[in-house]
């Protein structure tokens, strides 16, 4: 199946803002939201709230079921152009099961962005149906002053810059300042000179590869669940490029959550892997944060660099899942470069051009199901031009066309 791009957003276009995990109820990150608000205006673009932004109990801005439901109706409303998300948390899981799979399919795709617990959101809907996410700071940080380059990176592709190029920052956050000390719309205390390391001590190093990724402390909520997608979503592409960070989970913590994944298969068509900066590195005896990713990923093979401008410690690029990536590493800088691609050429070979789903082709590898059956012209009439010759149609889609006509 191909990956599922939504439209840009224009000028005047309304941004849903919703809160599927906590609400915006601390007085700071309020008024950074109305900041945001404001600066959006400016810029031209429209904004709505659902009911639940700025409640909050039991850490959750609403029960599950509201939370799932305010969501969906911004998904079902053609007046919405994107939806936000007002704020991370702790548990956002418990919207899942009552996403309904009708509604995300049968509504056109909407840009859906945020990160923290909201990265689970983004990898849920990137995995279960191949829609493509962003996964960058969540709607609030517009409300700084001035707005960073990295969150105005985010507009650039809402707007629709199809080929996105992102560099590594000169500095990052070193020292974070309390909230109760600095104003609503401050911007990153920008302290500590950003390096990127490579694991294996490469000057240089390139990976490529499908994108996806997210909060390692939330995505291995999905582990054992229905809502895991993981291995069949990774085996419609040719090699994986994750994209990883940890917001507080300790060293040896983090060692069992990447154990568990790599253990369930996530990692199999792997071709690399860029791990965002932590603030959780401490030691636990004389285990230590290196330790961890050389256990994981040493029998691997593939190119590993940590401390990237991914994640809690900003600022953050903005990650595209499901989009065409290219990273390159060179003497402690980076750069990613990614392309909002549906399917490279080989993939195309596997796709149904008429349902756009997998069809099961086993041309060139061993005899295959289409050999030995005839497909009435009424169907190849029903292949698009660009399409013809290309792809094989899936047997579904003979049984439920054949006798159509």
């Amino acid at each position: 199946m191909i990956i599922k791009y939504p439209k840009k957003i224009n000028k005047n276009d309304i941004i849903g803002i919703t809160a599927t995990s906590f609400g915006v109820t601390i007085p700071y990150y309020s008024s950074r939201l109305d900041n945001a608000i404001k600066n959006l205006k400016d810029l031209g673009y429209v904004t709505r709230e659902t009911a639940n932004v700025r409640t909050m109990n039991k850490l959750v801005s609403s029960d599950a079921k509201t939370r799932a439901k305010e969501f969906m109706d911004l998904w079902k409303d053609e007046k919405i152009s994107c939806i936000a998300q007002a704020a991370g948390g702790e548990f956002l899981m418990e919207i899942l099961p009552y996403v309904d799979a009708n509604v995300i399919n049968n509504h056109s795709p909407k840009w859906v962005f945020g990160y923290s617990d909201s990265s689970l959101f983004n990898y849920f809907l990137t995995t279960n149906f191949n829609i493509a996410t962003l996964t960058c700071d969540n709607l609030p940080s517009f409300g700084m002053e001035p707005i960073h380059k990295s969150i105005l990176d985010i507009l650039s592709i809402l707007e629709g810059k199809e080929v996105i190029v992102q560099e590594s920052f000169e500095l990052y956050e070193g020292v974070s300042i309390a909230k109760e000390d600095r104003e609503f719309n401050s911007t990153y205390n920008l302290t500590d000179k950003v390096e990127y390391k490579h694991l294996y001590n490469k000057s240089s190093d390139k990976i490529s590869g499908r994108l996806i990724g997210g909060c390692i402390d939330v995505l291995i909520q999905l582990l054992g669940m229905p809502y895991d997608k993981t291995k069949e979503f990774c085996k419609q592409f040719d090699g994986m490029l994750w994209y990883l960070e940890n917001c507080e989970l300790s060293t040896p913590s983090l060692y069992r959550a990447l154990w568990q994944m790599k253990q369930a298969g996530w990692f199999d068509n792997a071709n690399g892997f860029l791990i965002g900066r932590t603030s959780s590195k401490e030691s636990v005896m004389d285990f230590e944060y290196l330790d961890t990713l050389h256990k994981i990923f040493d029998d691997m093979n593939v190119p590993v660099i940590y401390d990237v401008d991914i994640g809690h410690v900003p600022p953050q690029w903005t990650m595209i899942n499901g989009a065409e990536a290219e990273f390159e590493y060179i003497n402690g800088k980076g750069k990613i470069l990614q392309r909002m691609v549906s399917m490279k050429a080989n993939e195309e070979k596997r796709v149904c051009p008429i349902c756009g789903k997998d069809n099961n082709c086993q041309h060139g590898q061993e005899s295959c199901w289409c050999e030995k059956v005839k497909f009435p012209q009424h169907i190849i009439d029903m292949i698009p031009d660009d399409k013809k010759g290309k792809a094989c149609v899936c047997k579904s889609c003979l049984e439920k066309y054949q006798n159509s006509y």
